[in-house]
């Protein structure tokens, strides 16, 4: 055994260990941005604990990422299994009653409500208008400015596609209605609501969402 051979590919092993970032390279995306939606709406949760608590098998993840419908059922697993009093719908953007028109009026009701989350599922060749990128990509929505008709979209990988960025929501809707070709269905989003309202205003208290942000990309810094 040539042991200098050796010590030099496991010295290129492990520069390649550093170069790599855990969440993307493993498709994690849908489940980092699960954990976070859990954390902006106040109760802190982990990827790790996704994986457990749902009882996840890693290969479905690994291989070939998960589906909107099976990130949904990964949501509803942990919302049960830990009894958050949260409500949970999935959009899939191929329903008919699923336009443009309708996406714009969820949005604007969405980043004026502190109650709820909403996880979006796109192509990011579309939402970025990059033909080299990979495809289907998690993230949550943060903003929409009514004027420019632009949203603003908190990224679960912000190395890769930086903390916050823009793009308009004519472009973005398409980038939901694009068709994922592991389920033949329509991308789209899943919306995590509080059954109670929460009373933050005027009490000083830190609204989880600033709480998941300032967790989420200090993680990824």
């Amino acid at each position: 055994m040539d042991l200098d051979n050796l010590t030099q590919i496991s010295r290129r092993d492990l520069d390649m260990i550093q170069l790599h970032q855990f969440q993307q390279p493993i498709y994690c995306c849908n489940v980092t941005a699960i954990a976070y939606a859990f954390t902006a709406l106040g109760y802190l949760t982990t990827v790790d604990e996704i994986f457990y608590v749902a009882q996840l098998p890693i290969a479905s993840v690994l291989d070939d990422g998960m589906t909107l419908a099976e990130t949904y059922d990964t949501c509803l697993t942990y919302i049960k299994r830990k009894q958050l009093p949260l409500s949970i719908r999935v959009e899939h953007f191929d329903k008919p009653s699923m336009t443009l028109e309708a996406f714009i009026r969820e949005v604007e009701a969405a980043v004026g409500d502190e109650n709820d989350v909403h996880i979006l599922n796109f192509n990011t060749r579309i939402a970025h208008e990059n033909p080299s990128l990979e495809g289907g990509h998690f993230s949550l929505l943060a903003d929409y400015n009514p004027d420019t008709q632009e949203i603003t979209i908190a990224d679960t990988n912000p190395k890769r596609y930086t903390r916050f960025w823009k793009c308009p929501i004519q472009r973005l809707y398409a980038a939901c209605v694009d068709k994922d070709s592991s389920s033949n269905r329509s991308r789209g989003m899943i919306v995590l609501r509080r059954l109670e309202a929460a009373n933050l205003a005027g009490e000083g208290v830190v609204h989880p969402a600033d709480i998941a942000l300032n967790e989420l990309h200090s993680n990824n810094e």
